[in-house]
């Protein structure tokens, strides 16, 4: 699904990573373990495309996805999206949760009408397990978990083959953040999708991961 060869990433002088190589199979979760501020938000910006490596490549479904040498392939990384630690910062305060869906289906062109907007979103929202009078709310009437579904299910619209949580359930109680993994695993795992789980959590990521990586000493190595 996803490969990763000698990828590299610097700030500066400041080197985050070198040498870097990873796999993501398909149908797995692959869980990213490291402290907090060691760099894996970092990696996990150069899988969206927010942000480029210094060197190395990166393969998706055995495209290049992009090089040092060559942009980032954006029709491409639609196929990858990220739920991320702040729900709330993905969401446009001063407008109805409904209207940021509407918008991200019309730009993206994903229903030819209104009708059958209103009817895929009344959809992702079943398959979310939530209700559909929350559509009508603003983001700071909506709690923590009810923001990361609501988050999960605008990424659901991209039917992405590869979803990463970046601490997406750091943030939340102990049984919420099990809803929340239980349902990704549901929604993407279980239709051949994989799931990249970025954590500072060392028994969060050996309970639910397939594959485990650890960021250290600038070096990432799979355990």
């Amino acid at each position: 699904m996803i490969q990763g060869i000698n990828l590299k990433k610097s700030f500066g002088e400041n080197l985050i990573f070198e040498n870097a190589d990873f796999y993501i199979p398909e149908g797995k979760i692959v869980g990213l373990y490291g402290r907090s501020g060691i760099g894996k938000s970092t990696m996990a910006k150069i899988l969206c495309g927010v942000t480029s490596p210094d060197a190395g490549e990166l393969y998706f479904k055995g495209e290049l996805l992009f090089s040092a040498a060559k942009p980032y392939n954006r029709k491409l990384g639609l196929g990858i999206q990220m739920v991320y630690q702040q729900p709330y910062a993905a969401l446009d305060h001063s407008q109805k949760i409904i209207q940021g869906f509407y918008e991200l289906i019309r730009y993206h062109r994903f229903a030819p009408s209104k009708l059958q907007a209103s009817a895929l979103i009344r959809s992702l929202m079943e398959q979310v397990g939530l209700d559909i009078d929350i559509l009508n709310h603003l983001p700071h009437q909506i709690s923590g978990g009810e923001a990361q579904r609501i988050a999960i299910a605008r990424c659901l619209l991209f039917e992405p083959k590869l979803l990463i949580l970046d601490e997406a359930t750091s943030m939340l109680d102990v049984s919420t953040q099990a809803n929340v993994i239980a349902l990704v695993k549901k929604l993407v795992v279980q239709n051949s999708g994989s799931l990249l789980l970025i954590s500072h959590d060392r028994e969060l990521v050996e309970f639910l991961c397939d594959k485990i990586y650890v960021l250290e000493n600038k070096k990432l190595k799979e355990k």
